[in-house]
């Protein structure tokens, strides 16, 4: 995607941790994350996936 990349921009990493995701899934230490560092909110799974597919399209609209 060719969009502005800002700070604070939620991005896809591995958990360092076992924990729950906001939508309330489980996820375990080195499964594929999509992070909002702003927030701290954690998606894993088929959420995690809509984030970012949604992220990705509010950030296209953008330019």
């Amino acid at each position: 995607m060719a969009y502005t990349r800002y700070r604070g921009d939620p991005y896809w990493k591995r958990a360092k941790a076992d924990g729950v995701s906001v939508d309330g899934s489980a996820y375990k230490r080195g499964e594929r994350v999509f992070f909002y560092p702003r927030t701290g909110a954690i998606y894993a799974g088929d959420a995690a996936q809509r984030a970012s597919a949604e992220f990705d399209e509010l950030a296209a609209l953008e330019g």
